[in-house]
């Protein structure tokens, strides 16, 4: 039998191109048999109106999300629900970018940053909608092949909102559901994320 000939190899494989040494460079563990946690969530309404954001999970450093799933013990009725995530430190964003402060005589002040910051944002995830299906599992992020079809960018970006799943959190990031539209009653809100991590 005739071995298979390679003729070129994923970025994650690290290699040169074919004849040439490979480099094999060491890759993160959370792209390369690193371990999946899941952190689950309940969460019960009483009378939250519209506007509400409520932390429902905390997600460390350098995770990949892989999946997020819901599921509502009642129809939400008019009311409608938004997923996202927020810095868990309070700072406004789930990536500061390279800030640099305090640096005297460097021309450099507090409000100076180097490096893309990303906000906060309560939609990056999912965007608002009613849930009408009791007990029913809701996928708001899915690992399909679709997501490798946005460009990836760079380490630390979050890009959610292209299903780029596979990009990691830069910072401790909280996931929110923001209450739209009208108020909720007393639904439960369970669910569970997935992330990859070292």
């Amino acid at each position: 039998m005739s071995a298979t000939t390679i003729n070129n190899y994923s970025v994650e494989l690290n290699q040169g191109p074919p004849g040439t040494p490979g480099t094999y460079a060491p890759l993160r563990p959370n792209q390369l048999q690193g371990r999946v946690r899941r952190i689950m969530f309940t969460y019960t309404a009483a009378s939250d109106a519209s506007g509400q954001n409520i932390a429902l999970a905390k997600i460390p450093k350098g995770a990949r999300l892989t999946q997020v799933n819901i599921a509502v013990s009642a129809s939400t009725g008019s009311a409608t629900l938004a997923f996202g995530l927020a810095g868990a430190n309070g700072n406004g964003y789930i990536d500061d970018g390279n800030v640099f402060s305090g640096q005297s005589g460097s021309g450099i002040t507090g409000a100076d940053s180097i490096g893309a910051q990303v906000a906060d944002s309560t939609t990056c995830i999912a965007a608002a909608a009613a849930h009408t299906s009791a007990n029913t599992l809701i996928t708001l992020i899915t690992p399909t092949p679709s997501a490798y079809a946005a460009s990836p960018a760079a380490e630390g970006v979050i890009n959610i909102s292209n299903s780029a799943w596979l990009y990691m959190t830069a910072k401790d990031v909280l996931l929110t559901m923001t209450v739209g539209t009208a108020s909720l009653t007393t639904q439960i809100i369970q669910g569970y994320l997935d992330y990859v991590v070292d």
